[in-house]
């Protein structure tokens, strides 16, 4: 069973990491980290707004 996104909390976490790395006082390693945490977030934020655009395009085209 996929595991339920909750999508603000995913998109708070993903402000915390560009503040995080906006305030330049960290490692390379720690801002590579951090990037590829925040890359890993956008896309599976952008996979629910497809789902849920795709449940919206499906209400529409129900009450035409």
């Amino acid at each position: 069973m996929a595991q339920e996104v909750n999508f603000e909390k995913e998109l708070n976490r993903l402000k915390e990491i560009v503040s995080l790395i906006q305030q330049k006082e960290l490692s390379l390693d720690e801002s590579l980290k951090l990037y590829e945490e925040g890359n890993k977030i956008v896309k599976l934020l952008n996979e629910e707004l497809k789902k849920a655009e795709e449940k919206v395009e499906k209400v529409i085209e129900i009450e035409k």
